[in-house]
């Protein structure tokens, strides 16, 4: 502001070829209280002083619309698939997005009539927000380095997603008990809501998604050391989860009319029990057949006995049907499987598109019913 008019003011000595000291003076004292009137507007608008409860359960509208679209930014960042690099620095981004939301509530907003019961409710909210992101209890695509892990932390970290998951959005729905009763109090019809949000929704599919994929990284490394009881143990864990996701599944198929999701969640659960009744009968014989086979090429080589090579290329031809059958059907598994989780990122990223609505929803926030 003050470097526009200290521009309007050259030009103007620029125009004027001679000014009088006292015009000079005049135009200075004429700008300078314009200047005072504008900072003077400038904070009396950024202090939040309403009229009317109306106008301020309106701008909490605002307020809500900022939380809302820095989570869809942050949601996006993971269904795209993104680098961690770019999530981090989307991750960075909302931080202080948030946190400025934060701080300019506290500074500038008076509530309505020293009222500030739903400011200090949405603060929390929006602290919790800030919180549930920066702990990453919403990353959900760290297959690799969860795998690794023991069952004991693996499930841990399921059970600590799943319960702050759940923390964060009682929390929504706590907020807005406090909205209806802000209208209660004050008179206004308010619009809110008591189920599940997209949101939450959304993130319940994704650690649905997020748990097998996780035992199903782990599974694909166990096959590598050539251990069946490994194996075997991850291909049950993997059926639990896949049996407790049916259920959950079978609750969440009438949140939305919108089932797309869901669907594609009871396909995937359906392909990864189809693929351990596969592939664990191949992996048992190829890996029996291997044992077999190195006992008997040792034999082999310590007799050098040349009527036993007829022998030996017998075990030759078995194993190598057996390493065929299981590596054939694992390669066409991973490749139904790759094309699969692309369809499933396309329709996370379809669902939440199709069913949140990014129009001026505070506009909306009250009825005048």
């Amino acid at each position: 502001m003050f470097t526009f008019i200290a521009e309007l003011l050259k030009q103007r000595l620029r125009m004027s070829k001679i000014i009088q000291s006292h015009n000079l003076k005049r135009l200075i004292k004429c700008i300078f209280c314009i200047v005072i009137v504008s900072i003077f507007y400038i904070n009396k608008s950024y202090s939040q002083d309403y009229r009317n409860p109306k106008a301020y359960i309106k701008d909490f509208g605002k307020n809500e619309l900022y939380v809302k679209e820095s989570l869809m930014e942050y949601s996006t960042s993971i269904i795209d698939a993104s680098p961690d690099t770019r999530i981090q620095v989307t991750l960075e981004r909302i931080y202080k997005k948030l946190e400025s939301l934060q701080v300019n509530l506290l500074t500038n907003d008076k509530g309505i009539n020293g009222d500030t019961e739903l400011r200090d409710d949405f603060l929390k909210l929006n602290s919790k927000t800030i919180t549930l992101l920066k702990n990453k209890s919403l990353k959900l695509n760290d297959y690799q380095v969860q795998s690794a892990l023991d069952y004991v932390d693996i499930f841990k970290n399921f059970a600590y997603k799943e319960m702050e998951i759940a923390e964060y959005y009682k929390a929504i729905l706590e907020y807005e008990n406090s909205k209806r009763d802000f209208g209660l109090k004050f008179n206004i019809i308010i619009r809110f809501f008591n189920k599940k949000n997209v949101f939450e929704y959304d993130a319940y599919q994704n650690l649905i998604f997020y748990k097998l994929n996780v035992l199903d990284d782990k599974l694909m490394e166990l096959m590598k050391a050539k251990n069946i009881a490994d194996v075997s143990r991850c291909m049950d864990y993997i059926n639990q989860i896949s049996k407790e996701s049916l259920v959950k599944t079978e609750l969440y198929k009438n949140d939305y009319t919108d089932t797309s999701l869901n669907d594609a969640n009871i396909e995937l659960i359906s392909f990864y029990t189809k693929q351990n009744e596969t592939l664990l009968p191949l992996y048992n014989d190829y890996i029996q057949t291997s044992e077999n086979f190195q006992k008997k090429k040792t034999i082999f080589i310590e007799s050098n006995d040349a009527i036993a090579i007829e022998e030996y290329n017998s075990e030759v031809r078995k194993y190598n049907k057996s390493k065929n059958a299981f590596f054939d059907a694992l390669y066409e598994i991973q490749i139904k499987k790759r094309d699969m989780v692309n369809r499933w990122y396309i329709t996370n990223s379809d669902f939440l598109r199709h069913n949140i609505e990014f129009e001026n929803l505070y506009e909306k926030f009250t009825s005048d019913d």
